[in-house]
Formats: structure tokens, C-alpha cells, sequence
């Protein structure tokens, strides 16, 4: 047995661990506390702290540990005025786990603890001769300890058919015995209620590490050293006839987060009827009609709370013979969707500021938001034609197809083969985790919006579906019963977690919402005032280019090759690379192929600066010795172009027309002095000094110059190279691949590259971390010492918060991402810039330009 420094303390009760936090409490403890700290209505209890579960070790509770749990509970005694395992009025506890980060549903909970034969008796006696009650709170009680402590689950101990003779005092503790001969021998089955309390906690903490909760963490990214705590309360009864009841509810929807409070209750029943999903409860609006005060005061409670937390909350609650308690407040969890309205409508009512709303909203976040939804007219023709096999309660929000499976096991291996499942069961439990995770959707047949199926559901963010009555499951036969339908596993179905709909077959996407769109961009445009960086979008057309604007971006990067493959002008650029020859004047041959390639740059590239103006506007002097654009050009002729092409400065003739170009569409369209030249390639100082010298004697004196470093040698002489341009850049993808000494295309071939960092050939995957050999290389960009700006491209790749963090924490302010990576790295951005400390000084002083302060509406 571990033992136990005398002077550590373990156990506090709710009244005296105000000074202590949700690290050593747990979350649902460190509630109970704040809540019974502003005079909220909540039983008395104590907390076993995380601490406690950390040196609690092979199955034991340390008896230094023991004695403080055995002092709380004299404390709790004195203060309830019932005896622990005795008296005329027994006291009985909850015992639940409490992790410091949420876990809904991972971890072990007994209720009714301290019940035995005598006991038994004495609640019936004190709640004025309800023996029924009192048999079915021990039934209760023996089934739970029987799962929980014992591991001997029997059914039969909660059927309440074996307890409908119970009248009296003598058929009261003929059912008790029989029950308790139902969940295990007298020899496992502990009659004391110390023994009983001593048993249940060292199983609360050795759920900590359960094979569900572990895999609940290891999805989640949770640190499996946190350790859980205990919490022990007094027991109040849902179940003690009307208006007794017990519920869950939300402070706003949790599927959508419209401001509303959202919950349901079941009358009649513990705080386990409505979680598991054994039971089908009512909406609050239902039970708000019959019992109005009630409702209306649990109402004001949960606004209060939502004010005191700052966030929307869970909020468990029971009802004992009319009279409200609070069990347990928390953080709710949420889907993508409504995490995004929630904290926008929290920070519009002055509840939170935006450096929390921008902690609150993640990237996932905005890829669950703008993934591809429902067709309207799909939708439409499915429930025209018959297709629709069961509605049910939207329990959390999504729309997907996929294959039916019963049984999580074969769920998880199904998917691990390529396939889209949904999870069909009649409810599910804890130990459905993996089958869950699985799975594309969920539907069950039981349960409400705040069962287990409906909780971890909405923690997963996958769209759910329960109380789905009409179907009728037969994980057996493996098929499901619709009426006069019968479809087996392994048939196509799609969700819509909204509305609750089961279709038969697989339904079209398409777009997404507007109000999560416009509230996506308003918390876009608090990021983009936080952070003062800029982000770039690279395109080839106007289109793209007008797209990108209306999507936020606050600059336009092209790249002159892949404008002119847009727009049918790249033969002119083949034309001028074949006739192209070192050593020739601009009379010879090559002349004319020169004019014409400048002409056509310039009409491709006003073209797209006249759909960004004023924007910034990056134009990148086309790129041949890219893989891409080095095969196109031996696609379109069988001259071989000179080996100098290969070079960044190695063709000044075809880098000057380029230049003219862009001169002739700045000056075309009015541009202001925000239009960038930009060269890749660089890798040393000398190589822009020429190009500053080759930007003057093309007339580009008006644009700002631009190097981008793709090798690890340009990334070391960014310093020096920094002294002779406006704008140093780091192309974060090609100097990745140069680093390993691969082709710059290969990063983007996502199936060969990241089989290969799952093998384990490369430590990591540098699209997600920096690697180290880029830690080792990059140069210190002192603050004011350099008259440029700094930034990093990431195209072709998504961006990630840890890589993000490397940049922004060496001064970088600009960024160069695709499309699909704009709203992802503004958010994160911002998220950067609202943690203290975490956003490094600028490199090159106040940026020449700053993003639109204003909050785009079309992220």
C-alpha cells in the first residue's frame, strides 16, 4: 500500500475548498464549490482531490487518505443530521468521478451508496412508509455497485417486476435480500456502507484508467497523468413520486446554439434514467406547462450561472418533493456549429471579451462549419419519395451517409477499412467508445438529447440521432425493422442530425449555413484586429481572386506562370523561354517573343488586380524550375530552353519582361504602392542586389520587392538578404522538401508522404511541427534591424497552430496560404495573438500596410 506524506491533505469539503481549483478538484467538484460558494441551492458534500487518485495506487485507498474520508463523513453526518449506515435517518451518497477536463461518460458513478437491509428500512420509515421507493433505491444501489465495484453486472437486480409486492416492512427486507443474492454472494457484496464508500472509490479512481477513458483521451489529445477526483455528496431523490424528478439541461442549444434553454426531465426517475438513455424524458418546454414555478425558477438559476461562468453550461439538477437541487454544473459541450454562435452571442452580451472568444472557437471548429452539407432538393426528393425511414430527436447536428453497422466492434473495423458507418443501436453506453469514434454518424433507438449516445456525440462533433422508436433493432439478425422495411447491416443510410431524419440511401451535398457563415466572419474580423497580421491567398483568375476577397483575405499572391495557364497566355511565356538564348540583344531573335510575353502579362494581371484594388497585390515572376511548370514547358515545344531558365537570376532579359509586365498593369489599373515583385528561389545577398538593380532598369522603382527562400542556405542568409529587398519570405513547403532532399511536388502527394511518417521514416510530419533542423537553421530577425517584412507561404499544405506559433513568434506577420486554409490560419492567428506573451515582436518594425479592421461578413 502507498503511503501518504501526514501533511498532505486530501479531502475538503464543498464550503472550505474555495482556494483550490479544477486541477486538484476536477471539474464537476471545483462546480459544486463555486456554486455552494454563491449560495446556489446544492447538497453537501466533500471532494477527494486529484492528488488523492495520483498516489492511490494497486487497488487500495492509503490509509492516511482513509482516515480523512472517514472525518468528512462525520462532518457530513453532523451537518444533514442522518447517520452514515445507521439511524432513523440514514444518509445516503453519490459517489461520481470528476476529471479536471470533461470526459462525459467516461468514468464510473454510484449512487445510493450506504444502503443495506437496515437502512434499507429506515428511508422507507422516514419517507412515511414508501417501502416500494425504498426497494427500488436499493435495487438501484446493488445494480450499480454490482457494474461498477464489483464487475458482476446482473439486470435483474434493477427489475423492478420482482419489487412490485413490496407493501411493507416485511416484504421490504425480503426484496432487499433477494436482491442483493442477485448481484453476488454475501461474500462480494458488502453489507457495511464503510466497506461499501472504501470499494466504490478506489473503483472511481481506477476508471481513470479504463480502456474507454484512455481512448477518450488519446482522442482528445487529454494528458493521462491528470488523475481523477472524487466527489461524495448527499443523495436527493428524483424518484420519490410527483413533483419529483430529475434533469439535464443546457444554457443554450447545444446543437445550434440558438440562446435558449435547452434541457429535459424525467419525472419520477435518478439522475442515471435520463443519462444512460433507458428511458425517454420530456422536453422542459413540456414539463414547464404542468409545474410553471419550477421551471421558471431553474430558469433564473441557470441564467445565473451562465453570467457567473461566462460560458454556456450542463447543469444537472433534481427535484425532490418540489424542492429544486443543483448536482453538477459544467462547460457544455458543443457542437462545431453552435461552439461558433455560442461564443460570437456571448461576446455580443458582454460576457466575454474577444481574446476568450477567440479561444473558444478552434480551426476544427470552422472545417466541421463549412464541410458540404444536404442538398435542399435532395432532401426533398427523399422524403417525397418515400425514402425517409424514421424521425427522431437531432441530438447533435451533421448530415452523412453511410453504411449501417450494430455493433461497434465491427463498426471500428469497417471503417478502418475505407468504409462510412453509422452506428445503429438501441442506446449505447461507455463501452460503445470505440465504435462511436468510428463511426460517421449515430442513431438509437432510445434516449434523449442528453443521453450518452447524444453527450459524446456532440463532444465528437458527428451528427446523432436519438429516440428513434420505430426502429426496431435486431443486432442479432443484424438487421433493422421500418415498418414493412427491413434493411441489413451493411446497407447504405443517411443522418440529418438537425432534424432527427433517417434516410434510406446516400443523399448530395452541398453548401453550408449562412448564420454560421456570418458568424464564422465576424469572428474572423475580431482575429484579424487582434493579430495585425496579414494573410495572402494565392490565385490564378479574377474569379479566384474576387472569391478570395469575399472569404477574407486580406491580399492577393499570384504566380505568372499559373496566371498565364489560367488565361491561355502560357504558350507566350513557352515562346519567349524557347527563343530565349544567353548572350542575344534584344534586336535579335528573341525580341519579339518578349514584347508579346510582356503584353500578355500585363492584360492577365490587370485583370486580377482590378477585381482585388486596393488590396495588396504579390505577383511572383514565373517559376520554371518547378516540376509543374519545367514539364509544361517541354510539353509545349521541342526546343530545349536554356539551362539559365533553371536560375532565379540566370535570365535577366525574360526577368525583365516580366517586371515590365507588371509595371504596365499597375499602372493600367491606378494601383497603389502596395504592388509586391516577387522572386523565389533567392539564397544569397548578392542575388538581390541584382534584382533590385534588374527591378530599376525595368521601371519597377513603384513596386515593393519581394525574395521568397526555398533552401536551407537562403534560409541562413535571410538577414543579410533582408538588407536589400521590402519583403523576405520563407517557402515553408519547398524548404521542408529541401531539407529532407526530395522533390518540392512530393510534400503534396498526401497517400506516399504520409504512409511514410506513419511508418515511422521521419520523426514527424512537418506540415503539423516544425522540424528540427528548421529550429537549428532559422536566423534571429532582430526587431527595427531590417527595413522589410517577414512571412511564410504554406501552399499546398494546411496550417497548423504549432507551426503558426514558430512563425509568429519570431515576428512574422505575413502569411501565404490556399483557400481552403484562409479562415483556419486568420483564426489561428488570432488565437496566437490573444495569449499573453505568445506573439514575438515585429521583425522589421510596424507592418507598411495593416488588414481591414472591419469584420467581414464572408469568411
Amino acid at each position: 500500500m502507498t503511503s501518504v506524506a501526514a501533511a498532505e491533505r486530501f479531502v475538503y469539503s464543498f464550503a472550505e475548498a474555495t482556494h483550490l481549483d479544477a486541477a486538484a478538484l476536477g471539474g464537476k467538484g471545483a462546480g459544486l464549490v463555486q456554486m455552494t460558494a454563491a449560495g446556489f441551492p446544492v447538497p453537501p458534500g466533500f471532494v477527494i482531490t486529484t492528488q488523492a487518485c495520483r498516489v492511490s495506487k494497486d487497488g487500495a485507498v492509503p490509509e492516511a487518505l482513509w482516515g480523512e474520508i472517514v472525518q468528512a463523513v462525520h462532518q457530513l453526518e453532523a451537518r444533514t443530521g442522518c447517520g452514515f449506515g445507521k439511524g432513523p435517518r440514514p444518509l445516503l451518497v453519490s459517489v461520481r468521478s470528476g476529471a479536471p477536463v470533461s470526459m462525459p461518460g467516461m468514468m464510473d458513478t454510484v449512487l445510493n451508496l450506504g444502503m443495506n437491509e437496515e437502512t434499507t428500512v429506515a428511508l422507507a420509515k422516514a419517507t412515511g412508509g414508501r417501502y416500494r421507493f425504498a426497494a427500488e433505491t436499493f435495487a438501484r444501489f446493488a445494480r450499480m455497485f454490482a457494474d461498477i465495484v464489483l464487475g458482476a453486472a446482473d439486470e435483474s437486480a434493477a427489475d423492478g417486476a420482482s419489487l412490485d409486492t413490496v407493501e411493507d416492512e416485511r416484504s421490504l427486507r425480503s426484496a432487499v435480500r433477494l436482491v442483493a443474492e442477485g448481484v453476488g454472494t454475501s461474500g462480494t457484496f458488502p453489507a457495511d456502507p464503510w466497506a461499501q464508500l472504501r470499494q466504490a472509490v478506489v473503483a472511481v479512481f481506477e476508471s481513470w484508467n479504463s480502456r474507454r477513458a484512455i481512448r477518450y483521451r488519446d482522442h482528445h489529445g487529454i494528458a493521462h497523468d491528470l488523475g481523477t477526483a472524487v466527489v461524495v455528496q448527499q443523495m436527493v431523490f428524483g424518484n420519490l413520486g410527483s413533483p419529483s424528478g430529475t434533469g439535464v439541461a443546457f444554457t443554450r442549444d447545444p446543437r445550434d446554439g440558438s440562446p435558449k434553454l435547452f434541457g429535459e426531465y424525467l419525472e419520477n426517475g435518478q439522475g442515471e434514467d435520463i443519462v444512460a438513455g433507458t428511458h425517454t424524458p420530456e422536453s422542459l418546454d413540456d414539463v414547464g406547462r404542468r409545474y410553471p414555478e419550477l421551471i421558471g425558477q431553474f430558469h433564473s438559476l441557470a441564467r445565473s450561472l451562465e453570467k457567473t461562468y461566462g460560458d454556456v453550461l450542463d447543469i444537472e439538477f433534481t427535484v425532490q418533493e418540489g424542492v429544486l437541487y443543483l448536482l453538477q454544473v459544467r462547460p457544455g459541450k458543443r457542437t462545431a456549429e453552435a461552439a461558433i454562435r455560442i461564443a460570437w452571442d456571448l461576446y455580443e452580451e458582454g460576457l466575454v471579451d474577444r481574446e476568450t472568444v477567440l479561444q473558444r472557437v478552434t480551426a476544427d471548429h470552422l472545417r466541421q462549419v463549412l464541410r458540404p452539407r444536404f442538398l435542399v432538393e435532395a432532401v426533398e426528393a427523399a422524403r417525397a419519395g418515400g425514402a425517409r425511414l424514421a424521425v427522431g430527436t437531432g441530438a447533435s447536428p451533421g448530415q452523412v451517409s453511410g453504411r449501417i453497422v450494430f455493433d461497434p466492434d465491427r463498426a471500428e473495423q469497417m471503417a478502418s477499412g475505407g468504409d462510412p458507418v453509422v452506428l445503429m443501436r438501441l442506446f449505447t453506453s461507455p463501452r460503445d467508445l470505440h465504435g462511436m469514434l468510428a463511426a460517421r454518424g449515430i442513431v438509437t433507438a432510445r434516449g434523449g438529447s442528453t443521453s450518452h449516445a447524444a453527450v459524446v456525440a456532440r463532444a465528437l462533433d458527428k451528427p446523432c440521432i436519438v429516440g428513434c422508436e420505430s426502429l426496431d433493432i435486431d443486432p442479432e439478425r443484424r438487421v433493422v425493422r421500418v415498418a414493412d422495411r427491413e434493411l441489413p447491416e451493411g446497407a447504405v443510410v443517411s443522418l440529418d442530425g438537425s432534424t432527427g431524419e433517417v434516410f434510406e440511401g446516400a443523399l448530395s451535398t452541398g453548401a453550408r449555413s449562412t448564420d454560421s457563415v456570418n458568424h464564422i466572419g465576424a469572428i474572423l474580423g475580431l482575429a484579424d484586429d487582434l493579430s495585425g497580421c496579414t494573410v495572402f491567398n494565392r490565385v490564378s483568375t479574377p474569379d479566384m481572386a474576387r472569391q478570395a476577397i469575399a472569404a477574407g483575405a486580406h491580399g492577393i499572391g499570384t504566380r505568372i506562370d499559373e496566371t498565364l495557364a489560367a488565361t491561355a497566355g502560357f504558350e507566350t511565356l513557352v515562346d519567349a523561354v524557347s527563343a530565349y538564348k544567353r548572350g542575344v540583344t534584344s534586336a535579335d531573335s528573341n525580341s519579339n517573343a518578349l514584347v508579346a510575353l510582356e503584353e500578355v502579362i500585363a492584360e492577365a494581371l490587370a485583370d486580377v488586380m482590378r477585381a482585388v484594388y486596393p488590396k495588396p497585390f504579390a505577383a511572383r515572376i514565373a517559376n520554371l524550375s518547378s516540376g509543374v511548370a519545367g514539364e509544361a514547358v517541354s510539353d509545349f515545344t521541342d526546343v530545349a530552353p536554356s539551362p539559365a531558365i533553371w536560375l532565379p537570376l540566370g535570365s535577366p532579359q525574360l526577368l525583365r519582361a516580366q517586371i515590365r509586365g507588371l509595371v504596365r498593369a499597375k499602372e493600367a489599373t491606378g494601383y497603389p504602392d502596395n504592388v509586391i515583385l516577387m522572386i523565389g528561389g533567392i539564397n544569397t545577398e548578392a542575388e538581390a542586389i541584382a534584382l533590385r538593380a534588374a527591378c530599376r532598369e525595368a521601371g519597377g522603382t513603384k513596386l515593393r520587392l519581394g525574395v521568397a527562400a526555398r533552401s536551407p542556405h537562403g534560409l541562413l542568409e535571410l538577414p543579410r538578404i533582408a538588407r536589400h529587398v521590402d519583403m523576405a519570405w520563407i517557402d515553408y513547403r519547398s524548404l521542408c522538401a529541401a531539407i529532407y532532399r526530395y522533390p518540392d511536388d512530393l510534400m503534396l502527394a498526401q497517400d506516399a508522404w504520409k504512409s511514410y511518417i506513419a511508418d515511422g521514416f521521419i520523426p514527424l510530419d512537418p506540415a503539423n511541427e516544425v522540424d528540427e533542423a528548421i529550429e537549428r537553421l532559422m536566423p534571429t530577425l532582430t526587431p527595427g534591424a531590417h527595413a522589410c517584412e517577414f512571412g511564410v507561404t504554406f501552399y499546398g499544405w494546411g496550417v497548423s497552430e504549432k507551426v503558426v506559433r514558430f512563425f509568429t513568434e519570431r515576428g512574422f506577420r505575413n502569411f501565404g496560404v490556399e483557400m481552403n486554409g484562409l479562415a483556419a490560419t486568420r483564426l489561428l492567428l488570432g488565437r496566437q495573438a490573444s495569449q499573453p506573451g505568445a506573439f514575438g515582436p515585429l521583425a522589421g518594425g510596424a507592418p507598411v500596410w495593416s488588414p481591414p479592421r472591419a469584420i467581414d461578413t464572408n469568411p
